[in-house]
């Protein structure tokens, strides 16, 4: 127990230690308004199979930033075919450490440090665990665009003005920080644990666009997952997600609604080599939210509802989820 504590410990203190060295040598630059370009990457936020990854790295308007985050899902899992088959209610809940902020000009890092507190729910008893959930380190590369000199237009600044489009290329890795229960994968969802005990690949490609007012995103982000010690691998995971905000000032602050869609698709699950039946699936949502900045601070919130799915041969449901969050720019 003592070695996985420290295990566990290590790698926190890694991430932090990242994150807030680059948030102290970049300070000054944080504030640049002209940087604060819309960023949605996507990340597995429990590290489980039914967990979305439409979440998100970042927020609206917010280049450089730490703060926290609380992530509310649902689910409904049903053991048999049958309907009066046996089911279960399952509420997670995420509490998050989250940052982003600048290396390089171009370079960013991204890191989420998760709490999952996670309670099941039968007719006659619930379950219930805790614990630090797997953490993500993400490094991003910018590439800026610049809108072209008009013919004959005299410069009198060599600097050149942002078009508002950009493409980001992210890798990074899930730390297995979270503890994986092997007890608890012959339940019929498997995705109910606060770890998954494996290091994990993580491959994202963002594009995005903002403008005066109106701004767009959208993500594709791939997970190569692993085998941990228990021989076990949960499926590799495709997500995309496209979130339109529009931003809409005010004297003192801005307010910034946004509506978007996003999907997840799941690979089987693998034990000792073979796959487990019926551990696949997809799922497409949608979402709606608004975040209101004010000097250096955001408050936003997200509400999530499926719009289509078939998880676990459908003997899974997600429901209704809401996020929100408060975070500090840099």
């Amino acid at each position: 127990m003592n070695v996985l504590q420290n295990f566990k410990m290590k790698y926190l203190v890694l991430a932090l230690m990242l994150t807030f060295f680059s948030a102290k040598t970049h300070a000054s630059n944080c504030c640049d308004t002209h940087t604060h370009y819309s960023f949605e990457p996507e990340c597995d936020l429990c590290g489980c199979s039914t967990s979305s990854g439409s979440f998100g790295f970042g927020s609206l308007k917010n280049s450089n930033f730490v703060g926290l985050r609380y992530i509310y899902q649902n689910f409904k899992s049903k053991d048999g075919i049958f309907s009066n088959s046996p089911s279960s209610e399952e509420s997670f809940n995420t509490y998050q450490l989250w940052a982003r902020v600048p290396v390089t000009k171009n370079f960013y890092l991204s890191s989420i440090v998760p709490y999952q507190d996670l309670y099941r729910k039968f007719e006659d008893r619930t379950e219930h665990i805790n614990g630090l959930g797997d953490m993500n380190v993400v490094g991003w590369y910018q590439f800026t665009f610049y809108k072209k000199q008009k013919e004959g237009e005299v410069m009198f600044s060599t600097e050149r003005e942002p078009s508002g489009h950009r493409l980001q290329i992210g890798i990074g890795a899930k730390l297995p920080t979270g503890e994986f229960e092997e007890t608890l994968t012959d339940r019929v969802n498997p995705g109910f644990q606060v770890g998954t005990g494996s290091f994990d690949g993580i491959f994202a490609l963002n594009y995005g666009y903002s403008g005066k007012r109106i701004g767009v995103n959208n993500t594709i982000t791939y997970y190569l997952k692993s085998e941990n010690k228990n021989d076990y691998r949960f499926g590799d995971q495709f997500s995309y997600a496209s979130n339109l905000y529009y931003s809409i000032p005010k004297t003192t602050y801005i307010v910034m609604p946004f509506v978007g869609v996003s999907g997840d698709e799941y690979q089987s699950i693998e034990q000792f080599g073979e796959e487990v039946p019926e551990t696949d699936g997809n799922i497409l949502s949608g979402s709606l939210g608004s975040e209101v900045v004010f000097n250096r601070f955001t408050v936003g919130a997200n509400y999530t509802f499926p719009i289509q799915q078939n998880l676990f041969g459908d003997n899974v449901k997600s429901k209704n989820r809401v996020s929100v969050y408060f975070n500090l720019t840099l």
